[in-house]
């Protein structure tokens, strides 16, 4: 994640919602099963500790081992960026030694900002409190320990108007510092890493991704130095791949990504995280897999906590958990997966309450997300048949516009499908998007966007080709100006239709360039390997349509013959 999404204020409430949570039984991490079963019944704590998330440590100055073992599981699941879950865990250890100063350190870095989710003014507060206690036990503390309390200390304030932005610039100066004074320490060079990216979230590179940002030169370098000596940190690994995936290069962390998942098999957002590099090196069938996986972690995790995520609103229930579906939603499309589809699509329903998607106008394209796979993959009467859902929000209600206007395109309803693009366009400017587009999300353009293609469809089903063919270039060049997100803002790229339309026109050296155009965008693309078969099938050049249909079989698990000329 942006996932695709950066929180204004959640944080704090999910933190609640979790702690309050019932957990289950403690299990073993680091010591014996049944010490551990004795040492949580003594201490009143209900928090579990996890088997599956790996063995990723960082000794602490404790007495007590159980301690030890929570402070690690909280520091695994920061790395997961499952914050809430990470507070029980330091909360749990500062409960079994209430000396332990990195206990409230814990507790303290994981209530503030990062990459997804900024801090609001209650998680403020209870960060200073955290890291205030922190330093009170700190001559219990190494000298390395202090060091992170008095950094993270840089971070926060009592003030609750102080400047944010000048403190996280404080803390990541003060990281730098650390950095230089313990350069062998992959930890403290993890959390300089992260508290640079935190100064620009998803904001790392220029020109297309091909010139790194001056943070971002320091923080890859900070992150490689980590790998090179220890290839199996999932935190590092976790921020390798958000540095690098909107780069010109995101195959550099294709390694990293390949080990990720089964390092914390139990945390659902690291076992999520190698799609991020495979959606950029088109593989597609494989982000598929692994984000089954991921949703089967973060079901397994709820039935353990007790958590129904449909009707516990928070961080990770509205947006990792469905960000992980969402994900699947869209790597099953790219494969022709209908059955992952109809179930991702199914589960997304329940999730993600339009008074969230008000709030964190970045999980509005998931609730959008499965009317754009009924428009790819759904008869038109399927489409025209889905109920209009309760007050909609704009955004989520125009895409519902959308796929009606390609389904009534498709059935040669012309007059319908331009009413749903009048509908679209008086959305647009009807509807102050201004949050939506302070939070990330482009409405607007992505409005118009829709409205051209259900025009060029209009056309396209008419045989007036021409027209087709303009209002698919103005779609272009609205789709090539959106910012980088994954999934894509635009659920496929437009080019792909661009070719489709040329090849009906004949031109078929112009549908050759716009489907490998596609290719470079969107690597092993089986709907434009599909369209490229078919121009060297036209044009003669039967060994290139060869390698075209191995390729795109090797990436298409749907059947063979759904793909046609009318759905690309």
């Amino acid at each position: 994640m942006k996932l695709s999404f950066r929180l204004p204020l959640l944080a704090c409430a999910s933190a609640a919602a979790l702690l309050a949570a019932p957990a289950g039984n403690a299990h073993e991490t680091g010591v014996p099963h049944r010490q551990a079963k004795a040492a949580v019944a003594e201490d009143s704590t209900s928090v579990p500790l996890f088997e599956n998330l790996g063995s990723h440590s960082y000794p602490v100055t404790t007495t007590n081992p159980l301690a030890q073992a929570y402070f690690d599981q909280g520091l695994r699941w920061a790395w997961a960026f499952n914050h809430a879950e990470a507070q029980r865990a330091f909360r749990a250890a500062q409960k079994l030694d209430p000396t332990c100063a990195m206990c409230f350190w814990g507790e303290a870095y994981v209530l503030g900002p990062n990459i997804n989710a900024s801090m609001g003014q209650e998680a403020a507060a209870n960060a200073a409190e955290a890291v205030a206690q922190a330093r009170k036990l700190a001559h219990l503390a190494s000298s390395r320990e202090k060091d992170l309390i008095a950094a993270l200390s840089r971070r926060y304030s009592a003030d609750t108007s102080a400047d944010q932005g000048a403190l996280n610039q404080a803390y990541a100066a003060a990281m730098a510092k650390l950095a230089e004074r313990h350069p062998q320490d992959d930890e403290i060079a993890t959390l300089y890493a992260d508290a640079l990216m935190n100064l620009t979230p998803w904001d790392y590179w220029l020109d297309g991704g091909a010139t790194p940002k001056p943070d971002t030169v320091k923080l890859v370098a900070s992150l490689e130095r980590v790998l090179a000596r220890n290839p199996d940190h999932a935190g590092a690994i976790h921020l390798y791949i958000h540095a690098v995936e909107a780069s010109t290069t995101p195959e550099r962390a294709e390694a990293h990504a390949d080990r990720l998942a089964a390092l914390m098999p139990g945390a659902g957002h690291i076992v999520h995280m190698p799609a991020h590099i495979y959606h950029q090196v088109g593989r597609w069938i494989d982000s598929l897999e692994i984000n089954r996986e991921a949703v089967a972690a973060d079901e397994a995790y709820f039935e353990r906590v007790g958590i129904a995520p449909e009707s516990t609103p928070g961080v990770y229930t509205d947006g990792y958990y469905p960000h992980n579906l969402h994900f699947l939603m869209t790597s099953a499309q790219m494969a022709g997966d209908v059955e992952a589809i109809a179930e991702a699509a199914k589960k997304l329903e329940s999730l993600v309450s339009n008074t969230m998607a008000k709030k964190v106008a970045g999980l509005q394209p998931i609730k959008a997300a499965t009317y754009f796979a009924h428009a790819q993959y759904s008869d038109p009467e399927v489409i025209l048949a889905l109920p209009l859902p309760a007050n909609a929000l704009p955004y989520v209600e125009a895409t519902r516009r959308y796929a009606r206007g390609v389904a009534f395109a498709a059935k040669g309803a012309s007059e319908a499908a331009r009413a749903e693009t009048v509908a679209i366009r008086k959305l647009a400017a009807e509807t102050d998007f201004s949050t939506e587009t302070a939070g990330g999300l482009p409405a607007p353009d992505l409005l118009e966007l829709s409205a051209l293609i259900v025009e060029a469809r209009i056309a396209q089903h008419q045989g007036n080709l021409r027209e087709a063919r303009n209002k698919l270039e103005a779609a272009v060049a609205i789709e090539d100006g959106l910012a980088y997100m994954e999934p894509a803002y635009w659920y496929y790229p437009v080019r792909q239709t661009l070719g489709a339309v040329y090849m009906a026109m004949g031109e078929h050296e112009a549908a050759a360039a716009a489907f490998e155009h596609v290719l470079e965008q969107t690597p092993n693309n089986a709907w434009a390997l599909w369209g490229l078969r078919e121009v060297f099938r036209r044009t003669g050049r039967a060994a290139d349509a060869e390698e075209m249909d191995a390729r795109f079989r090797a990436a298409w698990v749907g059947a063979p013959d759904f793909l046609g000329i009318e759905r690309l």
